[in-house]
């Protein structure tokens, strides 16, 4: 008898198809946590512009309202004086905080 020294085809054929079907059973997994992380980065950059805005307004009282992109996406904000609150809109969000 000859001594084998590597794999068979059966062998190397069923470790891929085991490697094949983690994979697969992963991958849907792993784009849920790619759109969660670029939802919670548009939070994030939401928050960032509210609290610049608002350490803004502190010491000015006129209401403003502009647009602004960035990493490809468009950010509205709004100060109402009469209100005393600070808006942010984003894709399909909208959070609002009254200033004090």
């Amino acid at each position: 008898m000859k001594k084998s020294n590597g794999f068979s085809l059966l062998e190397s054929l069923f470790s891929l198809s085991m490697l094949s079907l983690i994979v697969l059973s992963l991958l849907p997994m792993i784009i849920q946590m790619k759109q969660q992380l670029h939802e919670q980065n548009q939070k994030t950059t939401a928050f960032q512009l509210l609290a610049e805005e608002s350490k803004f307004h502190i010491d000015t009282l006129a209401s403003t309202n502009y647009k602004t992109t960035i990493k490809k996406q468009a950010y509205q904000i709004t100060y109402s004086k009469e209100a005393n609150k600070l808006c942010a809109a984003y894709a399909k969000e909208n959070m609002c905080y009254s200033l004090k």
